[in-house]
């Protein structure tokens, strides 16, 4: 059965979507990935699909969502939920099942982190959040417990 994870950032415009979509083309079904924002902005950030259709990776379907439409029942129920802004994961932290694995992954840190705007801050946004997963997805390991993740 597929694992899911969920990506969590401020807006849901930028770094998450650019996540759900570079995890689901790299994985192909093995994780099912989603994104979600605390404060979802109306649409995502301008050159988000043409980095991403540059790259070979659908962006159809993706929009900002709230985090709250994966608490609802038929939702899927995330195995991981990863902040790429600081402090996501400690304000969201209670509502997930204990065996909900959370992490917030440091590159999300600097200055300009979920405010990508301009094709080459958005491009700079997706090598920044590949290289994140492509590390991650190195050293992602099953287990009967969970996953231990490094990012």
């Amino acid at each position: 059965m597929a694992k899911t994870v969920l990506f969590l950032c401020d807006d849901n415009s930028v770094l998450s979507p650019l996540a759900e979509a570079y995890l689901n083309a790299l994985d192909n079904g093995a994780i099912r990935a989603f994104s979600a924002g605390l404060d979802p902005a109306p649409r995502l950030a301008p050159g988000v699909g043409r980095i991403l259709s540059e790259h070979g990776i659908p962006a159809a379907g993706l929009e900002p969502k709230p985090w709250e439409l994966f608490l609802l029942p038929h939702a899927p129920a995330p195995d991981v939920v990863i902040s790429l802004a600081p402090g996501v994961v400690q304000r969201t932290r209670q509502a997930w099942p204990p065996r909900t694995r959370a992490f917030e992954w440091p590159f999300a840190a600097g200055p300009s982190a979920g405010k990508a705007t301009g094709p080459e801050a958005v491009r700079e946004a997706f090598r920044s959040v590949r290289r994140a997963i492509n590390r991650a997805h190195d050293t992602w390991l099953c287990e009967a417990d969970g996953w231990r993740i490094s990012a």
